[in-house]
This record gives structure tokens, sequence and C-alpha cells, in this order.
């Protein structure tokens, strides 16, 4: 049975998932990256650990429903990626594209690419990955 909420585990099952594969796993290419959920700060320059992800679930439209209209069948679950760095543009590269890389293989689409820029000396990229995601959807993010 689908729990009534399972919609509301989203944004953490992802979120998890890119910390382990860009931290924690052991050939992990960002072992000192810094992911959050949580909106820092609302300017750049308010950011004090490098590099930084964070993760952001858009609110989810729901989809699919049937004429009962008595459970979430399924959502489009848009993510926000931020990534920044005090290093370089081409760090701030190559960390925005390991996270599209990833959304990729979990089927996410990516309408724009980003584009890094800079501000007070530190380099940021923004990029957006949408899907649907339906209830059903038990093997989100695969098994390792």
């Amino acid at each position: 049975m689908v729990s009534d909420t399972w919609y509301a585990e989203i944004e953490s099952t992802i979120f998890t998932y890119l910390q382990y594969h860009l931290v924690e796993k052991e050939d992990a290419p960002f072992p000192m990256l810094n992911c959050t959920t949580s909106s820092q700060s609302e300017s750049i320059e308010d950011i004090v650990e490098f590099p930084t992800l964070y993760v952001h679930l858009l609110p989810p439209v729901e989809m699919g429903n049937d004429l009962e209209n008595k459970d979430v069948p399924a959502i489009r679950a848009s993510f926000e990626l931020q990534v920044f760095s005090n290093k370089s543009e081409t760090e701030c590269r190559k960390l925005i594209t390991a996270c599209i890389q990833i959304m990729k293989s979990l089927s996410f689409n990516v309408p724009l690419l980003p584009d890094p820029q800079t501000s007070a000396k530190k380099y940021f990229a923004i990029t957006r990955c949408s899907r649907v995601i339906a209830s059903g959807d038990s093997d989100i993010v695969p098994r390792e």
C-alpha cells in the first residue's frame, strides 16, 4: 500500500541520492561538498561554506487525476539545483555537470543547461530538472 503522503518524501529521497553520489560514495568526485536543502540566504555573498549544492523541490503539480479524486496518483516534480564555488568557474561547471548527469540517470529532464555566473569573486550556476513521478514508483532511485 502506498502512503497517502508519498510525495512528501521526494525531496529527501533525491537529496540523499545526490549527496551519496557526489560526497559519500567511495569514489565521490566532491568529498568536501556541502549539500543542503535549507535556503542559507538570499544572496551568494552570504554563503560561507564552499563548494555548496542547494537542492530545492519546487511546488509539485498533481498529475493523472481520476474521477474519484481521492488520492495523488502522480506529481510533476521539479527541482532547482544551485551550486556555489569560491575557487573557479571550472569547479562550478564540473559540479553542476555532475549534478545534471545524476539527475539524467534518474530520468529527469533538464530543459535549460546552466551558464555559470560570477558575483563578488564567487561562482554559481543554477539549473532545473523535472519529471513525472507516480505513486507506485517505489524505485525512483536505483538500488546500489
